[in-house]
């Protein structure tokens, strides 16, 4: 996906179904755990930040969807590891 709207909360955690479900009710299609407050602290050194993400997973409480485990995060981090390093 090359574009998206991102949420972002505090982590590392799963979203509860709840929350997931609260999250698209938003129209917010990646939820990330990162990004923020890091662009803040760029923004004052006067850096111009970039976000790459590399989705891990569908969100454990999409509905219809297998809930993710962390195994499974795991190796698609990894997999999304060796793209990273190709993309730079």
């Amino acid at each position: 996906h090359e574009t998206g709207t991102i949420v972002v909360i505090q982590g590392p955690r799963f979203s509860t179904r709840s929350e997931s479900k609260w999250f698209r009710d938003q129209g917010w299609e990646v939820i990330n755990m990162t990004q923020y407050p890091e662009v803040h602290l760029v923004k004052e050194l006067e850096m111009d930040p970039v976000n790459i993400s590399l989705i891990t997973d569908y969100d454990t409480g999409v509905e219809g969807i297998e809930p993710v485990s962390h195994e499974e995060v795991i190796r698609v981090f990894t997999e999304n590891n060796h793209k990273l390093r190709a993309l730079l």
